[in-house]
C-alpha cells in the first residue's frame, strides 16, 4: 500500500482542525440555546402557576422546590412520573401544585394543573390541554370562560363527597347545557386531586 502523500496529509490535518474549530464554535451556541429553551419553559410554567397560586402564599423559588410524583392511575390518573411544586412562606409549607388527568372528557383526556393550599382548600385549577368540542366544551379554558374558577376555596371539608357533582347530577357545580360531560370530568378530577392531597400530604411536603 502506498504511503499517504504530503499534500493529502496536509489536507487531512486542515480538515481535522476545521472540524475542531466548528465544534468549539457550536458547543457554546448549543449550551446557550439549551439555556434559552429551559428559561422559556420555566417562564411558561410560572405563567400558568401564577394564575392559580397567589404570590402572597410563597416566598421560595417555586420551580426549585419540587418533588417527583410517581404514576397514579387511581386518583391523579397519570401514567408517568410527574413533578409537584411546593410553595412555602418563611419555610412553612403553604401550598402544592401538581398535574393530573381527567380521563373521561367528551373527547378523551383533559390535562389539568391544580394548586391546593396547605389546609386542603383549592387555590386554583387550570386546563393545560384538551380535545373537547370547540365552541361547546371548550368553556373549560380560562381564555373562553371563567367557569374553571368555581373550584376556588372548595375543599373536602366544606363540600361533601356527594356534592362533588354537576348540578344536573344533584351536585354543587354549574355546567354549560349540552356540554355536561366536560364539566363532570373536571369536577370529578378536582375531587380526586383533593383526595390525593389528603392521602399524600406528608409525602408531598417531605424534605428531600
Amino acid at each position: 500500500m502506498s504511503a499517504i502523500s504530503a499534500p493529502n496529509r496536509r489536507n487531512a490535518l486542515i480538515l481535522f482542525f476545521v472540524l475542531l474549530l466548528g465544534l468549539a464554535i457550536l458547543a457554546p451556541i448549543n449550551n446557550l440555546t439549551r439555556e434559552i429553551v429551559i428559561k422559556r419553559e420555566e417562564e411558561e410554567k410560572m405563567r400558568v402557576i401564577s394564575q392559580i397560586l397567589p404570590a402572597d402564599l410563597y416566598d421560595n423559588r417555586l420551580l426549585r422546590d419540587s418533588v417527583k410524583v410517581p404514576p397514579d392511575r387511581d386518583l391523579l390518573q397519570t401514567r408517568s412520573r410527574t413533578v409537584a411544586y411546593r410553595a412555602r412562606m418563611k419555610g412553612v409549607p403553604s401550598a402544592v401544585v401538581f398535574e393530573m388527568v381527567a380521563p373521561d372528557g367528551y373527547s378523551g383526556n383533559i390535562f389539568l394543573i391544580v394548586a391546593v393550599k396547605e389546609d386542603g382548600g383549592v387555590a386554583g385549577v387550570r386546563v393545560l390541554s384538551h380535545n373537547e368540542t370547540a365552541g361547546l366544551g371548550d368553556y373549560i379554558e380560562i381564555l373562553k370562560s371563567n367557569w374553571i374558577k368555581i373550584f376556588g376555596g372548595r375543599s373536602l371539608a366544606n363540600t361533601s363527597d356527594a356534592l362533588w357533582e354537576v348540578r344536573k347530577d344533584s351536585g354543587r357545580f354549574d355546567f354549560v347545557t349540552r356540554a355536561t360531560v366536560s364539566a363532570r370530568a373536571i369536577v370529578h378530577a378536582v375531587h380526586r386531586a383533593l383526595k390525593y392531597y389528603q392521602a399524600h400530604k406528608q409525602e408531598l411536603f417531605r424534605e428531600t
